[in-house]
């Protein structure tokens, strides 16, 4: 029962990480223009690790149907790994970036 919910971490966890990325990208550059130090990357990595995190959570449970859960991990699986990419693909805009120019 407690393991239960780690069947819908990749169904969970990486689209709340893109959506918390999304919303820093759009605060973090006024605080990464006056400072030296990159919040936007650092946050966008963080969220990165926690995707991949869901991802790694992603492991079929000896519970209920067989094809059912196979298909959850399946779809989980890939739906994370949608998420994946487009935090990869936001991280590397942060790098390549410069927050200061409008």
């Amino acid at each position: 029962m407690t393991n239960s919910w780690l069947r819908y971490a990749g169904l969970v966890v990486p689209p709340l990480a893109w959506a918390l990325s999304t919303q820093l990208g759009q605060i973090t550059p006024y605080i990464d223009c006056r400072q030296t130090v990159s919040w936007t990357a650092a946050s966008c990595a963080a969220l990165l690790v926690a995707s991949i995190a869901g991802v790694a959570a992603l492991r079929p449970t000896s519970t209920g149907s067989v094809k059912s859960n196979r298909f959850v991990v399946d779809v989980g699986f890939l739906i994370a790994l949608a998420f994946v990419f487009a935090l990869s693909l936001q991280g590397a805009a942060t790098m390549l970036l410069d927050p200061c120019q409008r």
